[in-house]
């Protein structure tokens, strides 16, 4: 049976969502606020399917009464306006609500009965007043639940990589946003990159493998000046040795290389929300985080040496 157990709020107001356990008391059931009834599972939300479930709806509260008599002693209450009987009147119950703050419908519930039918619906609480703090906790559960589209990672260069050049690192993330109903309240809920963790597989340079930023980087074009430790990036400074290091080989002539070498960025995303017609971005605490890796590539050395050809294959000795 699904009882009803209201989320930790600051304020006193009636609760506005409905949580509880299944029949087999051992799986946690929540309801949204538009009736659907999931639990958390391994791999995140699954619908609960297994036996029918208890149905929640949210819809204004209305009173049904004869013609001639007081609405307010109450006959009857419907699940839905426009379901009084012929020759009734209609009064919609409704909480006036102070600026700033959101109309919610009260909630309904109809319940299972033993013999799978469903009961009358049931109201389980008022029509009430929200604020942006009662959306915090949906809108944080609904960040969770976020599906962020992996960026793309790119360290600019063509292979083979060399060993003492300063390749630029950069990435297409880009703040998300996702318009969904809380509570019955419109709400944008945001997602940004705050954060950028690159990994560049270099275990044997002096510099170390790792770059944390805040910056997303940039590629470089034809004009700018050569990129430098100032451009988010990596220089590859020393290859390891090979025989001794592992990934480290030689080549015929003795040049030292490495092959498979892969950039691995983890991206931090902040959630905010904000409810539609409103400017005001509020926090949503905890982050997200996405993995993106490059196309693996070879870093080698590049030696100097003397010969007697020129460019044009003209002999110098």
């Amino acid at each position: 049976m699904i009882t009803e157990t209201p989320e930790p709020s600051p304020s006193t107001k009636a609760p506005v969502t409905i949580a509880g356990a299944a029949d087999d008391d051992r799986d946690n059931v929540n309801v949204s606020a538009d009736g659907n009834a999931w639990k958390q599972g391994t791999e995140g939300r699954e619908p609960v399917k297994d036996e029918l479930q208890d149905r929640y709806t949210r819809t204004n509260s209305v009173t049904c009464g004869t013609l001639g008599e007081e609405l307010d002693s109450l006959k009857d209450v419907f699940k839905a306006p426009g379901a009084c009987p012929e020759g009734s009147d209609i009064a919609e119950i409704t909480t006036p609500c102070k600026e700033g703050e959101y109309a919610l419908d009260a909630l309904w519930v109809q319940r299972v009965r033993e013999d799978g039918t469903y009961d009358k619906p049931e109201q389980l609480t008022d029509d009430q007043c929200v604020t942006p703090a009662d959306i915090a906790a949906a809108a944080r559960r609904e960040f969770r639940t976020m599906k962020i589209p992996t960026p793309k990672a790119t360290l600019q260069g063509n292979p083979p990589m060399v060993v003492n050049v300063h390749y630029p690192a950069y990435t297409s993330a880009a703040p998300q946003e996702r318009q969904v109903e809380l509570l019955t309240v419109p709400v944008i809920i945001r997602a940004e990159p705050t954060e950028f963790t690159w990994d560049f597989d270099d275990p044997y340079s002096a510099g170390g493998t790792t770059l944390v930023t805040t910056d997303p980087g940039h590629p470089w074009h034809t004009g700018d000046p050569l990129p430098d430790a100032t451009w988010v990036g990596h220089t590859y400074t020393r290859l390891g040795t090979p025989g001794t290091d592992p990934g480290t080989h030689e080549d015929e002539h003795g040049n030292a290389y490495r092959t498979d070498v892969t950039v691995t960025l983890t991206t931090t995303w902040q959630g905010r929300f904000r409810v539609q017609g409103s400017s005001t971005w509020t926090d949503i605490p905890g982050t997200l985080t996405t993995t993106s890796t490059t196309t693996p590539t070879t870093v080698t050395e590049a030696r100097t040496r003397l010969v007697c050809d020129d460019l044009d294959g003209h002999s110098t000795c």
